[in-house]
């Protein structure tokens, strides 16, 4: 299936115009990965992820503290140890005083304390992979928030072009009609038909008036959806490049719906989320694994803020068994065994559903396809029609009512064939969205 997904989809790489300011799809795509605001909300919640991952390896390292620590107390034994500790003991005074009932002593104690996980029951390690598993997670899904607004902008690219199009067919089938009018006014004016027939083309061109403007509205619409789309001033004029033809989409069903399975970005985070929770159970840990930490930690004692009148140090070591919780650690572990049971579930799901996906972006496709097919046939009978048509009510063998809707018919012809096209186009970069193939230019890199 590999040769049938492009890595890079060369397809929409439109050739740099050479007229000035003309947008190509390209620069659409560049433009909106830059300055898109979901894209932008993509990667920071990537880089928050990356951090908390960094995070969580912190808590492997030791912890060094520097505090400092005000005592004002007369409790004859915290007095006594102070005294100790600011090697200000005298024994003569210890012996000609009440030592019960000391005067009030100050101390400040400057503190440097060095903390040391040693061992935590695997706890440490579970999270350093979940938070890693999470970061890949948020990395996968820019990724496809990425190719979410590239076909997004391929989407509002195409939908411009073809709105712009619809305004040209009809202005084109507008002056036509236009065109009728005025030769059927000059026939009732010459009495060869009758007023009435004069009306019904009047009241068609108004008709076609009301068709044109609505494209219009339609056109500027759809120009403000694309710059709304690459993150520009939604009122900025545009001029597009010629689009590009339609990307090859060979290969069967079969073999996109595996490919999508493989290869979609959302997916992929959804299993790495899964992983994560599955490690959930895993830090809950037996009663019978201890953690053991170490500290070390020297105290400067005064009478002064950070003084050095005294010192004095220590190094610790120390384990901790959870003998009894109350059954909370085996809860805990059932809890995030369930729910990672359930979004298992979930994960099949959106396999499932990505399959389904794409089988409708496949099968639209091909409908799309065939559509085309029938409408090119189509409107090219509607035109031979047209123009017979209009050769006999030159000749005085039709009616305009017959010439009207030989226009009709062609205008009809016309846009279902423009939908159809441009329908094959949109339709062939959904099969590549939705299959996970990459529809960005091939600069992409983390965040």
């Amino acid at each position: 299936m590999r040769r049938f997904l492009p890595v890079v989809l060369l397809a929409i790489a439109a050739v740099r115009s050479a007229a000035a300011g003309e947008l190509t799809m390209t620069e659409a795509i560049e433009s909106a990965l830059a300055n898109n605001l979901a894209v932008q909300s993509a990667a920071e919640r990537t880089q928050g992820a990356a951090e908390r991952a960094r995070q969580a390896r912190g808590y492997r390292l030791p912890q060094l503290d520097l505090s400092e620590i005000y005592s004002y107390t007369n409790n004859p034994a915290e007095v006594f140890a102070f005294q100790l500790n600011q090697e200000r003991f005298s024994f003569e005074d210890f012996v000609t005083t009440d030592p019960n009932t000391p005067d009030p002593l100050s101390t400040f104690i400057t503190r440097l304390e060095l903390m040391l996980p040693i061992y935590t029951g695997g706890q440490l390690g579970t999270r350093v992979d979940q938070a890693d598993h999470m970061a890949t997670a948020e990395e996968l899904r820019w990724q496809h928030a990425q190719q979410q607004v590239a076909f997004d902008t391929v989407t509002a690219f195409t939908n411009l072009a073809k709105a712009r199009e619809q305004v040209g067919l009809l202005t084109t089938a507008r002056a036509t009609t236009a065109r009728h009018v005025e030769l059927a006014s000059s026939y009732a004016g010459q009495g060869l038909i009758l007023q009435a027939e004069v009306l019904k083309a009047q009241v068609f061109l108004a008709e076609m008036d009301e068709l044109l403007v609505q494209a219009e509205n339609g056109a500027r619409l759809a120009e403000a959806a694309l710059n709304f789309t690459i993150g520009a001033d939604q009122n900025i004029p545009r001029e597009l490049a010629p689009l590009e033809p339609p990307p090859a989409t060979p290969g069967e069903l079969e073999d996109w719906r595996m490919a999508a399975v493989e290869r979609r970005r959302d997916l992929e985070a959804a299993r790495r989320e899964l992983e994560a929770g599955r490690l959930e159970e895993k830090t809950a840990k037996p009663w019978y694994l201890p953690e053991v930490a170490a500290s070390a930690r020297y105290d400067l004692y005064d009478d002064t803020v950070f003084g050095s009148h005294g010192g004095s140090g220590s190094v610790m070591a120390f384990a901790r068994l959870d003998l009894y919780s109350g059954g909370r650690e085996s809860a805990g572990r059932e809890a995030a065994r369930h729910d990672a049971a359930a979004w298992g579930y979930d994960v099949r799901r959106f396999e499932e559903g990505v399959k389904l996906e794409v089988q409708q972006a496949w099968h639209d496709l091909r409908t799309a396809e065939a559509r085309l097919a029938t409408a090119a046939n189509s409107l090219q009978a509607a035109r031979e029609a047209l123009r017979v048509r209009e050769h006999r009510f030159t000749q005085g063998l039709d009616k305009m009512i017959d010439l009207l809707d030989a226009e009709t018919a062609a205008r009809e012809a016309e846009l279902r064939e423009l939908v159809a096209r441009y329908d094959v186009s949109l339709s062939s970069y959904r099969l590549l969205f939705t299959s996970g193939a990459n529809l960005t230019p091939p600069t992409e890199e983390s965040p």
